[in-house]
């Protein structure tokens, strides 16, 4: 019979917390005014950084600095206004050139060609996606553009990792990058296509999703600096 150390005991009581908090901030959406988000956000990555700190033997900076960014980009997300995309795109922006650097670092990314031409479909899809509605301010648009090229970037190396050097601890880094890809299509079409509709069930995919994604991408981060070490 296996028994949990305090250690194991420890860690599963933070995952459980952070997923509870996930719930929180589902339900709040739905029942609650949504200024709420700014008290539940802050409090899930929180929650995940000392998470991290804990169960890292490594405890990289790049960690904290890249949800920072994350984190101010979803809190300028809560008010449903194409006004304050700008901000949040901005946000969304550093934070995704450091998760890219962070991945491109711990999977030790050396070549990249087959990167490139795996996120070149990516590419062309969202950016026919941006390209259809009018409703898209002109500053945001060339930020958004941008976003679109990271987002493809990503996913070319997720894709390319998995294609030519797919390893056990990787599955966490394919999990991270189909949930990143399918929270930024929620997001397009929410923003760009429904913003008429005002769909929670929209609202509520991208909150669980981002809630996956960030798991998954401290999953990655663990076991890979677990490999490295």
């Amino acid at each position: 019979m296996r028994f949990f150390s305090k250690d194991d005991y420890l860690e599963k009581s933070l995952i459980t917390f952070y997923f509870l908090i996930g719930l929180i901030e589902v339900v709040s959406q739905v029942y609650f005014d949504s200024y709420i988000q700014y008290t539940i956000k802050p409090l899930q990555i929180m929650l995940l950084l000392v998470l991290y700190c804990y169960t890292s033997k490594i405890r990289n900076p790049l960690f904290l600095i890249n949800m920072s960014f994350l984190l101010i980009g979803r809190l300028y997300f809560v008010p449903n206004e194409t006004s304050m995309l700008f901000y949040a795109l901005i946000a969304i922006f550093f934070h995704r050139i450091i998760e890219i650097y962070y991945i491109a670092k711990l999977i030790q990314l050396k070549d990249y060609i087959p990167p490139i031409i795996a996120s070149m479909p990516f590419f062309i899809y969202f950016l026919y996606l941006v390209s259809i509605p009018d409703n898209i301010l002109i500053e945001s648009y060339f930020v958004l553009v941008i976003q679109i090229i990271l987002i493809s970037a990503l996913c070319g190396i997720v894709l390319s990792q998995y294609l030519l050097a797919f390893y056990r601890k990787d599955i966490w880094l394919l999990i991270f990058g189909f949930m990143s890809l399918m929270q930024t299509f929620v997001i397009f079409i929410e923003r760009f296509y429904l913003t008429d509709f005002k769909l929670v069930s929209l609202r509520i995919m991208a909150l669980v999703l981002n809630t996956m994604v960030c798991f998954s991408f401290y999953k990655f981060v663990i076991a890979t600096e677990g490999a490295i070490q």
